[in-house]
């Protein structure tokens, strides 16, 4: 396996994001409907365009092996902070235990690297157990840009 890039996803990443996010295993959600691809499409550029939502991309060899989406959120308190929430990791099945979703952490981390004050929520704890060292790599990040050990 090559090397490992993350990048923001553009618009016409689409078909290779849902590619990807049909790997993932949703069995601990209700049943839901499908979008219509449609739907989908209209979503995924309004996600893009939203200067507090990214859908992160990774790549080796030309083929997209992995996606994250995070969003940003300012919460209004008098002390006012930021949160990020991650959904939709997912690694393709024949890249994973190959640092893939360890990149897409890092990806996440430095994003807030500026902003010591972020912190990532919302990591499920299936997709960390999924995920193994790519949680232990974001953690670690995390702690080290908020200053801790």
């Amino acid at each position: 396996m090559g090397r490992i890039t993350v990048r923001e996803a553009a618009e016409s990443d689409l078909p290779e994001v849902l590619r990807l996010l049909d790997q993932m295993d949703e069995s601990m959600y209700p049943q839901q409907p499908a979008a219509s691809e449609a739907e989908l499409r209209e979503l995924f550029r309004l996600v893009l365009q939203d200067p507090n939502q990214h859908v992160l991309l990774a790549e080796t060899g030309g083929r997209a092996v992995g996606s994250a989406h995070l969003y940003v959120l300012q919460h209004f308190e008098r002390r006012p902070k930021r949160s990020a929430v991650v959904e939709g990791v997912v690694v393709d099945p024949a890249y994973r235990g190959k640092g893939v979703g360890a990149a897409l952490m890092r990806a996440v981390a430095e994003r807030f690297s500026g902003r010591p004050d972020a912190a990532l929520r919302n990591l499920e704890r299936a997709r960390a157990a999924e995920l193994g060292a790519a949680a232990d790599a974001l953690e670690a990040l995390l702690m080290r840009s908020a200053g801790g050990s």
